[in-house]
C-alpha cells in the first residue's frame, strides 16, 4: 500500500532526473564512504556534484575519477548554504539531493525522495534520519521550530522504527532532503548570508509560506554520523542565524506578539552563555545581526513577498515547549518556563 500522501503510480517510476549535491570541506574518508552508495548504475542517480569549499583533498582526487561525479571548486569558504545553491546552479536534474558527507544512504533512498516530489503539494522530502553509530537510534524526524527561533531534531535518539509512514514535519534537515530545482532557485535557494546552520530551517519555512508542505519519507533510510559540537563556532551560529531567522521570516505581527518571550530568550541566553563560557560567542553573534541591519532588512522585505499562507496558520507550526533530546534540559525549564510559555502562547497566538 502507498504511503499516506502518494498515489501508487508515484512510487512505481522515478519520472525526474536525479542530482545529488554534497557540500565538502576536509570531508576526508566520509565523503568516499557517502559516495559509494550513490555511486551505483541502480542507485537513480543521474548525476553527483561534490562542491569543495575547502583545500583540494585526495578524496577529491579519488571521486573526479568517477563519471558520475564533478567536483566543483568554490575557491573561498563561503558557507554550506552558498555551497548547496551553487550546486544547485550547475545540476541538470528536475529533482535536486542535498546530502552531508557524513551520511550514508541506503541503496533506493534517494529515488524515493524524489518519488515523494511527485506530489505537487510537497515542496522539500526529507530521509529518515538514523545515527550511523547507533543505526536503531534516530538522529532526526524532522526539525521543531520554537516560538523564540531556537530549532532542534524532532526523535534525537528515540527508536528509529517510528515514524513508519509517510508525514508532514514542521522543518527539514538539511543533512539528507530533496527539493525541486526550480522551485529551489525560484526561492532563492539556502540563505548564504546565514554561512552555516538554520538554512533548512529557513528553506522551509519560506516554503510554507509558498504553501508548500515539508513531509517526512520512512521509506528513505540516510545514516548521519552526527556530533553536536564538531563545529568550535557553533553555538555563535546558532544564536546569531536564531535571531536572523525571527527577523527575515516572522510577520511584523508574528514578532510584536512573541516580543516578551524574544526579549526573555535573549536574556536567558546571555546569561547562559555566560554560565558555559560562550558569552563572547553569543555576543558577537547578536552584534553581527546588528551590524548587518541593512542587509536584512532586505531579505525580509523580499521574504515577505512569498507570502501565500496566512500567519495564523503558520504559527500553529511552532512550539512553546523547549524540549531538545540532543542536549540535556534544566528542571527549572521543563517544570517552570515551559508551562508558563505554553500559557502564554496558547493565549497571545490568538492575537495573530
Amino acid at each position: 500500500m502507498a504511503p499516506e500522501g502518494l498515489s501508487a503510480p508515484a512510487l512505481e517510476v522515478v519520472r525526474q532526473r536525479v542530482s545529488v549535491v554534497l557540500v565538502s570541506y576536509s570531508s576526508g574518508g566520509a565523503l568516499l564512504r557517502c559516495l559509494a552508495t550513490l555511486d551505483q548504475p541502480d542507485s537513480g542517480v543521474a548525476e553527483i556534484l561534490v562542491v569543495n569549499n575547502g583545500p583540494w583533498a585526495e578524496e577529491l582526487e579519488i571521486a573526479a575519477r568517477s563519471e558520475k561525479v564533478t567536483v566543483l571548486a568554490s575557491y573561498e569558504n563561503n558557507g554550506f548554504g552558498a555551497g548547496c545553491n551553487l550546486g544547485a546552479e550547475f545540476a541538470t536534474g528536475d529533482v535536486v539531493v542535498f546530502l552531508n558527507p557524513d551520511t550514508v544512504a541506503m541503496p533506493g533512498s534517494v529515488a524515493e525522495l524524489a518519488r515523494t516530489l511527485d506530489d505537487p503539494s510537497v515542496g522539500v522530502a526529507m530521509a529518515r534520519l538514523r545515527l550511523l553509530q547507533e543505526p536503531e537510534l534516530l538522529n532526526s524526524s524532522g526539525n521543531v521550530i520554537h516560538i523564540s527561533g531556537l530549532g532542534w531534531s524532532e526523535g534525537y535518539g528515540t527508536l528509529a522504527d517510528e515514524p513508519a509512514e509517510l508525514q508532514d514535519v514542521v522543518s527539514p534537515s538539511g543533512a539528507a532532503m530533496a527539493v525541486r530545482r526550480d522551485e529551489f532557485l525560484a526561492l532563492g535557494g539556502f540563505r548564504e548570508e546565514l554561512f552555516l546552520y538554520h538554512e533548512d530551517q529557513d528553506l522551509g519555512w519560506r516554503m510554507r509560506m509558498a504553501g508548500r508542505r515539508i513531509v517526512l519519507n520512512p521509506r528513505a533510510d540516510v545514516y548521519h554520523e552526527h556530533e553536536f559540537d564538531r563545529h568550535k563556532r557553533k553555538r555563535y551560529y546558532l544564536e546569531r542565524n536564531r535571531l536572523a531567522f525571527v527577523f527575515i521570516d516572522f510577520s511584523l505581527r508574528t514578532i510584536l506578539v512573541l516580543l516578551p518571550v524574544l526579549l526573555a530568550t535573549e536574556l536567558a541566553m546571555v546569561l547562559l552563555s555566560a554560565r558555559e563560557g560562550w558569552l563572547r560567542e553569543k555576543l558577537a553573534g547578536s552584534l553581527w545581526c546588528v551590524t548587518h541591519l541593512g542587509c536584512l532588512l532586505r531579505l525580509r522585505r523580499r521574504t515577505q513577498r512569498l507570502r501565500t499562507v496566512s500567519d495564523r496558520e503558520l504559527v500553529c507550526a511552532l512550539t512553546a515547549v523547549i524540549d531538545p533530546r540532543a542536549v540535556p534540559v534544566p528542571s527549572l525549564i521543563r517544570k517552570i518556563v515551559n508551562p508558563l510559555l505554553s500559557g502564554y502562547w496558547s493565549l497571545a497566538r490568538r492575537a495573530i
